[in-house]
């Protein structure tokens, strides 16, 4: 009589452990993916914001030269030598009041109180206001040495009003505003050009 002994089965040790671990790493690293993409996405996000605020900052200083006319068409809102931040510009008190101001005050005042809007809706923002018979389509034309808006790009004639509005989108970590033609590298800059 035959006897039949068991089989023995190979054992198969480590092989669900080494599964595992495989698993674990490819669900980190796509973790690690997920959260790149969303840090990238609220990178964006803040972009986007700071340009739509950037834009809805210019249009309301546009809106403000058409509502003074006659100021706009004079010249009173072209900064011819400087950016407003550094323009001895203040508030206007007479146009605080019921018997209200001229449109060359109520130029000065809507530079004020625009700027200050900017410096504090933008972090680091600042602007720049000037008439140009021949503006550029091109915002580069516009940066000058040490990244800055040049006035001088401005020819300062004609009816035609740039407004630029910069800001710090912190791309090198230094709270600084540095303009370049380069995407990549550059802080924000918005640029409405409009005939009042």
């Amino acid at each position: 009589m035959l006897c039949k002994l068991p089989k023995r089965g190979m054992k198969q040790s480590g092989f669900n452990l080494i599964e595992n671990l495989v698993t674990l790493f490819i669900l980190t690293v796509g973790l690690l993916g997920v959260a790149g993409m969303q840090a990238m996405a609220l990178k964006t996000q803040q972009t986007s914001h700071h340009y739509d605020k950037a834009l809805a900052l210019a249009q309301n200083m546009a809106d403000r030269m058409r509502a003074n006319q006659e100021a706009a068409l004079a010249g009173y809102y072209s900064l011819n030598t400087t950016n407003v931040r550094n323009y001895p510009i203040e508030a206007q008190a007479a146009c605080y009041t019921t018997e209200g101001c001229n449109p060359e005050q109520m130029a000065v005042n809507d530079m004020y109180e625009w700027h200050e809007a900017v410096m504090r809706t933008l972090p680091s923002g600042d602007s720049y206001i000037c008439q140009d018979s021949t503006p550029s389509e091109d915002p580069s034309d516009y940066i000058g040495d040490p990244f800055t808006v040049v006035p001088a790009s401005c020819d300062n004639q004609g009816d035609v009003y740039v407004i630029h509005v910069i800001w710090d989108m912190d791309k090198d970590r230094d709270g600084t505003v540095e303009l370049s033609s380069n995407p990549e590298e550059t802080d924000g800059h918005l640029m409405l050009v409009f005939e009042p």
